[in-house]
């Protein structure tokens, strides 16, 4: 059994041969890191493919290519949707939003998602891993896409002093999301990744009531768009989010990322919970013991994590959060080759 066909049985919940194994590896010094040399990005395929395959992933994401950003000061540039940031070191900072208004709202135009660029990087990892490795192209979610152009403070006044303005903005940002998603599918990717993060290490960043009201809906038509068109959608979301879990759910995703620790997202609970409903992804510290913790730490969380998710099917071995410029390359190795050494099923680990 190939990567790719382990993660699509583990999505349809079948036991493959082995737990399959992902992360979201995204910063420059950590795929530099793991794979001994510089200039390794998420848009240079061949060397960031070389990077899953030392690490032995079974899934890749797909990021889409930025539309060149526009320089407005030293470090300062703004990007395709007018939103402000500082980047330094190849790393972007958030600034601000420029929408203000519920004018600018209205007026408001997204960006073209036919842009072929955008696409560029997604069709030579096509292309490379030759239906090797599961793909999941990254496409913004409604509700991150959403705050960020307008500012968080002001996008949450905004759900209150202007309803109708706000709904009409999520739509058309939604609906761009979903012609990228399409264009992805149209190039042969296995699965839609979602980036959307709604929670912080408490609870969401919303009340339950305004992510029903003004979020969840939107998630739920990009979800049934992509999944219309034959691919499974996987939910990237940190922080605590119990509190809106049943509304992920009932959204239609098939899987969710990273299942933060430090926001006390308990694997066991959702196993118990949803593991006939979701595939769960991830679950190992990124904050602690890939950081810092020694090789018996991170064996321990890496077998914990077996034991309670993998029979039966249904999980993917990953950090949760990312392989992030934290985390030592010989850690994330190390995290990996404990996974691959014991996630053969049938699972035999114990606590």
């Amino acid at each position: 059994m190939n990567s790719r066909d382990r993660v699509l049985a583990t999505l349809e919940h079948e036991e493959p041969d082995r737990v399959p194994l992902t992360d979201h590896i995204y910063m420059p010094r950590s795929l530099e890191g793991v794979l001994g040399t510089l200039g390794v990005r998420v848009d240079t395929p061949r060397e960031y493919i070389k990077v899953h395959r030392i690490l032995g992933l079974d899934l890749i994401a797909a990021f889409p290519a930025s539309y060149p950003m526009t320089r407005v000061e030293k470090e300062t540039y703004v990007d395709e949707w007018g939103t402000r940031w500082r980047v330094v070191d190849d790393m972007s900072w958030y600034l601000e939003g420029t929408l203000r208004t519920a004018e600018d709202l209205e007026n408001f135009m997204p960006p073209d998602p036919d842009y072929a660029g955008r696409y560029k990087p997604a069709e030579e990892i096509v292309r490379l891993v030759g239906g090797d490795l599961a793909i999941g192209a990254v496409v913004g979610g409604p509700f991150t896409q959403s705050w960020i152009p307008i500012g968080f403070q002001t996008f949450v006044k905004m759900l209150y002093t202007n309803d109708r303005g706000i709904h009409r903005f999520i739509e058309k940002l939604t609906d761009f999301s979903i012609a990228v998603g399409k264009e992805f599918i149209d190039r042969g990717v296995d699965a839609i990744w979602i980036p959307d993060d709604m929670g912080y290490i408490h609870g969401p960043m919303l009340s339950p009531e305004l992510f029903r009201k003004f979020i969840i809906p939107y998630l739920k038509k990009m979800v049934t768009a992509f999944k219309s068109r034959g691919v499974k959608v996987l939910l990237h979301n940190d922080g605590q989010l119990m509190p809106i879990m049943d509304d992920l759910v009932d959204s239609g995703i098939d899987a969710i990322h990273p299942l933060e620790r430090a926001a006390n997202m308990s694997l066991e609970t959702m196993k118990k919970k949803y593991g006939d409903k979701l595939t769960l992804i991830g679950n190992v510290d990124s904050k602690t013991a890939l950081q810092h913790g020694s090789f018996d730490e991170i064996r321990n969380q890496v077998l914990d994590c077996l034991k309670v998710a993998a029979s039966g099917g249904g999980y993917i071995l990953a950090s949760d959060h990312s392989i992030h410029e934290g985390i030592p390359s010989a850690n994330a190795k190390f995290m990996f080759e404990v996974a691959k050494k014991y996630g053969k099923y049938p699972i035999t680990v114990t606590r």
